[in-house]
């Protein structure tokens, strides 16, 4: 099955997701909308403190000649993060799931430049679990070559013992996905976030002379 080049509106595989509607199932986030919901209440309450006592308001910033830009923020901000809350209860707080299975979260992701050969590290997840140690020496590798022209991008669902591994291309402010993201599953899964971890934990290369 070919792949057309997908222009992605995030850095993740949620564009592809969208795409894939037998695989994948988008949801709202309970706790990410708890959280939002929470921040939209302290603005209203900051807003209406704000514009109910306005005259306090000016004399603790510090009078109207003083405080200027002060006020002017004081009175603006609240309402625009106000919507700007409403609106990421809608949209900021959706998550992605298998199918008919667990909630896909994104332990591991990394920004390399490109000239890292990100190829054998993708052959090694490819691998999966009896190549963790492959695994881990690449996640290492990256973690040494850190840059913003490609984007290695692992989700998985620890429920399902799935994973899906898709690779950006960053073109200045567009993001591409050039190649069908891959699965990993059954036998071959691992715990991508641990060989991360362990990656991280490895002494830094030391360059030659």
């Amino acid at each position: 099955m070919s792949f057309a080049p997908l222009r992605s509106s995030h850095r993740n595989l949620y564009s592809w997701f969208a795409t894939r509607p037998d695989l994948f199932a988008s949801e709202s986030s309970p706790r990410k909308r708890a959280v939002w919901t929470v921040v939209a209440v302290v603005m209203v309450v900051v807003s209406l403190t704000v514009y109910l006592n306005a005259e306090a308001t000016v004399e603790l910033l510090g009078g109207r000649v003083k405080g200027g830009l002060a006020i002017a923020g004081a009175f603006a901000l609240p309402p625009v993060l106000v919507v700007f809350s409403i609106v990421m209860i809608f949209v900021g707080s959706r998550r992605w799931r298998v199918k008919g299975g667990g909630v896909l979260t994104n332990p591991v992701i990394f920004g390399v430049d490109g000239s890292f050969p990100i190829r054998p590290l993708l052959e090694a997840i490819r691998n999966g679990r009896t190549d963790a140690a492959e695994i881990t020496k690449g996640f290492a590798a990256a973690q040494d070559s850190l840059g913003d022209d490609l984007l290695l991008s692992i989700w998985s669902s620890d429920a399902d013992r799935v994973m899906y591994v898709g690779v950006l291309r960053v073109d200045g402010d567009a993001v591409w996905l050039d190649e069908q993201p891959f699965r990993v599953g059954g036998s071959d899964y691992f715990d991508a976030k641990a060989l991360a971890v362990a990656a991280s934990q490895r002494p830094p290369r030391v360059a030659g002379p």
